[in-house]
């Protein structure tokens, strides 16, 4: 451009189960070729990056389509350098609407490896949409340039979440009583964070986390949809870990 100024060019990303390997590959999935071509319209010579979900990932150019396929040219594979190595795995009591998916995508943008829906004695809707569910989780994965789609997990009961938790390195439990969460440095490399329902924890809850050996973290005074708190409570549990 005369002015100086350069433009960059978005290259799109596709997760999916893939055996990604050097040179011609085919893709077989209908709906990607639709997509790309027909919604993204990708042409035959421009680049996209293919991932695994697993953290592989490969710098590829579209060879050609057909109508139920994609043809491309993988030209070098590598590790996806910006997926976060703590593992943060959200407990999240399952809400109600959109919002559990709302929040779920929301979530996998800012980092987390695992989600476990949780059904808590407030709980309302207890049905998941699952298969919607992990679309939307692949597609945050793929808007955020994650090398990972994090899993999800069956829904638990509170207890049975608790008895879970135990094999993370430590566990967070947000609730307006508790403090700030700071400290959560060397050796402290897998974090549960439990995010409760609309109407919030019952005592008998918040007492069970407590016998867990679970930390109440606090988000400061204001009232927050359960969505906002959970991103908020993720990203900040994942900052903690890397002080």
């Amino acid at each position: 451009m005369e002015d100086g100024t350069t433009t960059m060019t978005k290259i799109h990303r596709f997760i999916g189960e893939w055996q990604l390997a050097l040179g011609n590959i085919r893709l077989d999935d209908k709906e990607l070729a639709h997509q790309m071509r027909s919604v993204l319209k990708l042409s035959p010579g421009e680049h996209i990056i293919l991932g695994d979900g697993l953290g592989q990932e490969a710098h590829c150019t579209i060879l050609s389509y057909d109508r139920n396929a994609v043809v491309v040219a993988c030209v070098s594979i590598g590790r996806n350098a910006s997926e976060p190595q703590a593992q943060v795995i959200l407990y999240s009591a399952v809400l109600k609407g959109d919002h559990f998916e709302e929040a779920a995508g929301m979530a996998t943008q800012v980092g987390i490896r695992e989600l476990v829906p949780v059904v808590a004695n407030r709980t309302v809707k207890r049905k998941l949409r699952t298969e919607r569910l992990r679309r939307i989780v692949r597609e945050a994965a793929e808007l955020a340039g994650r090398g990972m789609v994090p899993t999800i997990r069956e829904p638990l009961s509170l207890d049975e979440a608790f008895m879970e938790a135990s094999r993370n390195d430590t566990n967070v439990f947000l609730d307006p009583s508790g403090k700030r969460l700071t400290g959560l440095g060397a050796g402290n490399r897998r974090v549960g964070v439990f995010i409760g329902p609309e109407g919030g924890w019952e005592e008998s809850e918040i007492t069970r986390a407590q016998e867990y050996g679970m930390r109440l973290i606090g988000l400061g005074p204001l009232i927050l949809r359960a969505e906002t708190a959970t991103v908020i409570a993720v990203y900040t549990a994942l900052d903690a870990l890397r002080r």
